[in-house]
């Protein structure tokens, strides 16, 4: 969808909610701003992801034309950094410091920070260990290809692309919209690269890899053909960019047009726009179209009504008789016994324990299974492959549990929806709740809820609070975008890895003595039960509090969209007695003013057709 496209529907849009406010739907008008809204800047999230020094941050900045993430072959990012557009370039961290000894997690704080002195809280150089108890950066610049709803999230480097960074990712990647794989050009992919290709393709709706530094290797096309070659034999849908962050800046400093194609930025700029920001533009514009269209509708639908009565009068009483009729239903329909009401609770609540019996069932199999392959570990160096394992097998399990509950909302609404289109509340075409239902995104907005444990003080703040991460995919809560919140920060750090290396040592266990064996053993058992169980605590939290949310989202959207069609009932009633009350030539005069305004409404909704086939 182009610029012109968009600003077309907007336009449109903007004066079906002026004409909305006019005759007097202040409520449907209301809606209608926000369809608006939502179209102009639909927000769109596109990590950047890859091993540690591979380029991700020098990307953004080559990306943005700006130097925005800091960059030095000293400075390795270790902190999450978002960046959005903004009408001024401003930075904020979020951090939370002054823990103590008690369970309960740190304060969340604020604060603004110059731009020259990120370096000092984003990378492992100003910030080691994360001492400074960072959650993320956020960044704000006036950037063009931000403007359009772009965010980019620069991540930590993954280290192997196996633990609980790599982990973190892919639970978050199907709520984001796009991810960018970043790898040099100085080897080929490697296994665990490709391992989490593969993953990523599978979560993702648009994976893009861009294999940078192509400017300092001069071989770097065969590395290309090796790696697409890889894809390829992988059966991967994955299209390789080579690109030079260097060029593209000195093609920016040189305002030289020609350096900057060499750089590739452009391609992969393009790429973005066309297999990642288009189409999630294109999907609000969809969106907004058909909400405006049912809250013209709706209008029109009553308009329609009393244009028939003003045709013929004697009608009047047996219309209004069924106006009344169906407002006492729609009356009904907004009590708390209402039976999509009653629906709407059953159904939630048969979701929070299908969806909770559904991982603790996975959870106890991975503990099974890591049981099982613990029994023959016979160095302590396969650790590395096995709590790779563990975490993407935890990490997919709490993927599961969130799209698994954005599905089952889905169904439930269209239950609710098929359940009210048996009222027949036939004022409109068609059924105009089924027509203007638009329940926002359940993930919209929601921040992670710190919730005290009894556990270990180093195990509950790495799950509740974040603090000490050194890298992964927090799902955010920042800007009411981003979720799950839950996912990322329960599986952002790798607690398991932390201890069970020590506990094997580097000996093969076949050299030491059997007792020793089986001690070491049941210490990782112990652990890995640690780690899910402190995963499972905080999952179900994160469930009870999202499946509550679920539910009043549903019940407050179809009972405001309840509510505006009594409204239209009750001022179709009320116009109709009136009219009823008028002589024939105020009638006449009247039923002018009514096709008018349905002539107007009419123009709009073949305006807004129009708008919606030139996106498809």
């Amino acid at each position: 969808m182009s610029d012109a496209d968009a600003s077309g529907v907007d336009a449109v849009i903007v004066d079906a909610a002026r004409l909305l406010h006019s005759a007097g739907r202040a409520d449907l008008s209301q809606r209608v701003s926000a369809a608006a809204a939502r179209l102009r800047r639909p927000a769109t999230v596109v990590c950047v992801v890859g091993e540690f020094k591979q380029g991700k941050s020098s990307l953004i900045n080559a990306l943005l034309g700006q130097p925005l993430c800091p960059v030095d072959d000293d400075l390795a990012t270790s902190t999450i950094t978002l960046v959005r557009f903004g009408d001024e370039q401003t930075a904020v961290v979020r951090r939370r410091p002054g823990g103590d000894a008690s369970d309960k997690p740190a304060e969340l704080v604020t604060e603004p920070v110059p731009m020259n002195e990120l370096y000092q809280w984003v990378t492992e150089a100003g910030n080691p260990g994360n001492e400074k108890a960072v959650d993320r950066v956020e960044i704000t610049t006036p950037s063009a290809l931000l403007r359009q709803g772009l965010v980019i999230v620069d991540t930590p480097g993954m280290g192997g692309l196996g633990a609980g960074h790599a982990a973190a990712t892919l639970g978050f990647l199907p709520f984001a919209d796009g991810l960018i794989f970043v790898s040099d050009a100085s080897a080929e992919l490697s296994a665990p690269e490709m391992d989490f290709l593969r993953r990523a393709t599978e979560l993702c709706p648009t994976v893009l890899f861009a294999q940078t530094k192509v400017d300092l290797y001069p071989h770097w096309e065969r590395i290309l053909e090796l790696n697409r070659g890889h894809l390829d034999k992988a059966g991967l849908p994955v299209p390789i960019v080579g690109v030079s962050s260097e060029l593209r800046q000195e093609a920016l400093r040189r305002k030289d047009r020609t350096l900057n194609e060499a750089s590739r930025i452009p391609e992969l700029v393009n790429r973005l726009g066309a297999e990642v920001v288009e189409p999630a533009k294109a999907s609000a514009a969809q969106r907004s179209v058909a909400d405006t269209r049912a809250a013209l509708d709706q209008v029109a639908a009553g308009l329609r009504t009393e244009e028939s009565l003003l045709a013929d009068p004697g009608r009047t009483d047996a219309a209004i008789a069924a106006l009344e009729d169906a407002k006492a239903r729609l009356e009904h329909l907004r009590g708390p016994g209402a039976k999509w009401s009653v629906v709407v609770g059953d159904r939630v609540a048969d979701l929070a324990n299908q969806v909770s019996h559904q991982f603790r069932a996975a959870f106890r199999s991975v503990s099974k299974m890591m049981d099982e392959r613990i029994e023959t570990l016979s160095k302590g160096s396969e650790w590395d492959d096995l709590s790779r394992y563990l975490q993407t097998a935890v990490a997919d399990e709490v993927a599961n549990v969130f799209v698994d509950l954005e599905t089952g909302r889905s169904a439930i609404r269209a239950d609710v929806v098929a359940l009210l289109q048996e009222e027949q509340l036939e004022l409109a075409t068609g059924s105009p709740i089924t027509a203007s239902m638009d329940v926002g995104d359940v993930w919209q907005g929601k921040a992670l809820e710190q919730v005290t444990t009894k556990r270990k003080k180093a195990m509950g703040t790495v799950l509740t609070t974040a603090k000490g991460a050194q890298g992964g995919i927090i799902m955010f809560g920042m800007l009411g975008s981003f979720l799950p919140v839950a996912a990322g920060v329960l599986l952002m750090s790798n607690p398991v890895l932390l201890g069970i290396g020590a506990v094997f040592g580097t000996v093969g266990l076949a050299d030491d003595r059997k007792r020793k064996v089986a001690v070491r053993r049941q210490s990782a058992r112990t652990q890995v039960r640690q780690f899910l169980d402190d995963i499972s605590f905080e999952l179900t939290d994160q469930v009870g509090s999202l499946v509550r949310d679920i539910q009043r989202e549903l019940r407050d959207d179809f009972g405001e969209r309840i509510s505006e069609l009594l409204r239209t009932y009750t001022e179709t009633a009320q116009r109709s007695q009136q009219d009823a009350q008028r002589s024939a030539a105020e009638r006449q005069s009247r039923a002018g003013e009514v096709a008018n305004q349905l002539a107007t409404i009419e123009q709009l909704d073949a305006q807004l057709s129009a708008a919606l086939g030139a996106l498809r």
